[in-house]
């Protein structure tokens, strides 16, 4: 049974860990320089992804109340055609503790805040993204060349983001705005998801999209896909595969329900039903 002295000791001790351990993260501050964070986040995120991010604006590290790295103005890709395809205000790295208690930096997962995705549609079908999307589909190969040191993050989350979509061949503008979405990036496992919502035509849609074999899919070869969308207007859910080799194919159950057809094709931006 405890006492009131021993538990008082004991308080003690913990609250001198505390300290020690705070002390000791607060110092990691001034013994890792930033530079040396900032190309460790690079190289890390490079080797992920494949694609080398350009940070163009300053680069802080904070310590409290975990471990993160803030990079301001960043680029993912290089420009097609003039058109960069990936610009973010602000990628915020959280960072593994014990790693970075040893002198290693890496990461446990990232955060793009106001991310701007554009995407443009060619007359042949191909797209801005298409050069970006090969560079993914070699990085994410089973046979892909890593450093097995790194511990490859598995999660990235997208905060007020935007996509804009054109195809100037058939004279189409669509905009999504206040992207919100949680993406389990497949650094393990081969498949992908992703999950939140997003305004269109000024509604929030809830969607979820999961693919089983993001490798294969990213090099045109078939895999599984779901998808679920949820507005006011309707629900809807697909179940099936897709594949883009030679061209775009998709394969499966489509299901959609709705209080009125009329509304969902007002939203949908069609003409809508004659009255009746």
């Amino acid at each position: 049974m405890f006492t009131a002295i021993g538990v008082k000791r004991i308080a003690i001790f913990i609250a001198i860990l505390v300290a020690a351990g705070v002390s000791v993260i607060a110092a990691m501050t001034l013994v890792i320089p930033v530079d040396m964070v900032r190309e460790a986040v690079k190289n890390e995120i490079r080797a992920v992804t494949g694609l080398d991010p350009v940070l163009r604006g300053p680069v802080s590290m904070s310590m409290f109340p975990a471990p993160t790295v803030n990079f301001s103005d960043v680029v993912l890709g290089e420009p097609v055609e003039g058109e960069t395809a990936f610009t973010v205000d602000q990628l915020t790295a959280d960072l593994r503790l014990m790693p970075l208690l040893a002198g290693r930096i890496e990461i446990a997962d990232i955060s793009l805040t106001r991310p701007h995705i554009a995407v443009t549609v060619n007359p042949d079908g191909r797209t801005n993204w298409s050069p970006l999307v090969d560079i993914l589909a070699r990085a994410l190969k089973p046979n892909a060349k890593r450093d097995e040191r790194v511990l490859s993050f598995s999660e990235i989350r997208i905060n007020d983001g935007v996509v804009a979509v054109r195809n100037p061949s058939r004279n189409v503008e669509e905009m999504l705005d206040g992207v919100e979405l949680s993406l389990a990036w497949p650094s393990i496992a081969k498949s992908f998801a992703a999950s939140g919502r997003f305004v269109w035509h000024n509604e929030t849609v809830e969607t979820n999209v999961t693919i089983a074999n993001f490798p294969a899919a990213l090099a045109g070869d078939n895999s599984g896909l779901k998808f679920r969308a949820t507005t006011g207007a309707f629900k809807t859910a697909f179940d099936g595969t897709m594949s883009y080799r030679p061209s775009l194919k998709i394969d499966g159950t489509l299901a959609a329900d709705g209080p009125s057809l009329r509304d969902a094709l007002r939203w949908l931006g069609e003409r809508s039903l004659p009255p009746g």
